[in-house]
């Protein structure tokens, strides 16, 4: 009975993840995929901000089934410290602002009891060059009938960030097949971070069937030595569905509301925001 509540807890998270496009199991398939979405954000205070993104995950079967390769227009920030959005789409609505960069970088990955263990290395193909190196653990325990803890620890080294740590929590809840709650607690220190940087978000998902879903979305981000440590708070609405008949074709809206502030001769006000894309995705990651 535990194995089969924790085997549906696990398929109805991972459909969520790969639904809304999340990159939060990228690493743990090893079959080749990818995705590449096309869309634009808007707010009152950036306005527009075309956005181009693209990922592609290889198989390296010459090597071993271990090994993988990988090359993606991200948010390098976000990737080499693991402190990664659920919904990879569109750039981040809250939490900053950073421009999305080239990586390419090789992966290895070995499942031990558990957990997984992975490494990868790799660097930022747009000038400055900015090498990087990473390890990481995650593990999961179902907790109860209808709850799963997963844990993600990262030991990071970056060029431009020095070396730092990680670690991620998600609590997940499910109340049916098509509602699932998640709460996720993200801290990261490196040597250029002011003091520890973190952010903590709940997110609630709902399935609607017929290829539509809808994710709401409460969040903070701060950086606990900075002149404001809290950067960014607010909501945001994401709705993705399934396209001209097609499984592996998805447009996404979405809208938000959030409260910015970087420094003192700051005035924290509402910053209204939408979104819109087209993703397309290819390869066995969209069957899983």
């Amino acid at each position: 009975m535990q194995g089969a509540l924790y085997r549906s807890m696990c398929s109805t998270a991972v459909w969520f993840d790969g639904f809304f496009g999340s990159a939060r199991f990228d690493d743990e398939y090893q079959a080749t995929h990818g995705s590449l979405a096309v869309g634009a954000l808007w707010d009152e205070q950036d306005h527009w901000d075309p956005s181009v993104r693209f990922r592609l995950h290889v198989e390296l079967p010459q090597m071993s089934d271990r090994f993988s390769a990988f090359v993606g227009k991200v948010d390098a920030e976000e990737f080499v410290t693991e402190q990664r959005d659920d919904f990879d789409t569109l750039p981040r609505q809250f939490g900053g602002e950073v421009d999305d960069e080239v990586l390419f970088g090789l992966g290895y990955s070995q499942p031990r009891g558990g957990g997984n263990f992975g490494a990868s290395v790799g660097t930022r193909l747009d000038a400055p060059k900015d090498v990087y190196a990473k390890v990481t653990y995650r593990i999961a325990w179902p907790l109860l009938s209808r709850n799963l803890l997963r844990l993600r620890e990262s030991i990071f080294w970056e060029e431009s960030e020095g070396l730092g740590a990680t670690t991620r929590f998600d609590l997940e809840r499910l109340f049916t097949d098509d509602l699932l709650a998640r709460w996720t607690g993200s801290a990261t220190f490196s040597q250029e971070t002011e003091g520890v940087r973190w952010f903590s978000q709940l997110t609630l998902f709902q399935n609607l069937r017929n290829g539509r879903a809808i994710s709401y979305q409460v969040g903070i981000t701060a950086e606990s030595d900075r002149e404001v440590p809290v950067t960014d708070y607010g909501f945001r609405v994401i709705y993705r569905r399934t396209i001209f008949n097609r499984d592996w074709l998805f447009l996404e809206l979405r809208s938000s509301v959030t409260w910015p502030r970087e420094n003192t001769l700051e005035h924290r006000e509402s910053n209204l925001g939408a979104g819109v894309a087209l993703e397309m995705t290819f390869g066995e990651r969209r069957n899983r």
